[in-house]
């Protein structure tokens, strides 16, 4: 796993900043990028193992806190803290010229980088958060309102696979879409009513997408069972209006 717990040194005045203590020193885990409301996980594969964030202090003179993340190509920058509100902005931004070898990073890497190119100065809002689990989630919400989820721990086997299929819109009226991080698969769906019951199968291929019909099924709570090419199934709860 490529390290980034290096320095930046950069030359740069005064700044007047509130660092919060909970975002420095953490090795954050991207779990979720959501843009224009659409979920996109990000990859896993030989080449990006896991999509890695880290704040940090930097010391010349005056302190300054700085943000660095990677997909194979790194981006870092200088930030200001609000002293009153979570929020930040960059002052500084760069990125290297790594080049992903997979076609399918080369994407990711353009759409969660874009999250951070917005005119210097806009402000990035943040929170942090214990789930369930005793975790840590950090929540970035770009000046676009896109979001950023990142966890203090890698996601499980189990539980990045879940996080690589999403549904949209929930709730739904007529219709459901499936997005993944793997564009190339088929998948069988099934959708089932809240005792159990099989109300309808399909099959669709991600290359070619389509809705998922729902538009027979009454107002409720249903479950789509969503199976891929390796017969490994994953279940997500959906809301008929």
């Amino acid at each position: 796993m490529k390290a980034i717990f290096y320095i930046v040194m950069f030359q740069i005045g005064a700044l007047s900043f509130a660092q919060d203590p909970q975002l420095v020193g953490v090795d954050w885990y991207l779990h979720d990028l959501i843009i224009n409301g659409e979920h996109h996980p990000p990859p896993r594969n030989s080449e990006v193992q896991n999509v890695q964030a880290r704040f940090y202090a930097i010391s010349n003179g005056d302190s300054a806190d700085a943000f660095i993340t990677f997909v194979c190509n790194e981006i870092y920058g200088l930030l200001i803290y609000d002293e009153f509100n979570p929020v930040f902005s960059f002052t500084y931004q760069e990125n290297t010229f790594i080049t992903c070898t997979l076609q399918v990073n080369q994407d990711y890497e353009e759409l969660y980088f874009n999250f951070f190119y917005a005119p210097f100065g806009s402000i990035y809002n943040y929170s942090i958060t214990t789930d369930t689990n005793g975790y840590k989630v950090l929540l970035l919400t770009s000046p676009s309102g896109d979001k950023a989820i990142y966890g203090d721990h890698i996601l499980s086997s189990e539980d990045f696979h879940n996080s690589q299929f999403a549904i949209h819109p929930n709730p739904a009226q007529n219709e459901l879409f499936i997005t993944a991080q793997n564009t190339t698969q088929n998948l069988k769906i099934k959708i089932f009513n809240i005792a159990g019951k099989l109300l309808s199968t399909q099959s669709i291929t991600l290359q070619d997408p389509k809705a998922v019909d729902i538009s027979q099924l009454m107002s409720g709570i249903y479950f789509l069972n969503i199976e891929d090419e390796n017969g490994i199934t994953i279940i997500k709860k959906f809301v008929k209006e």
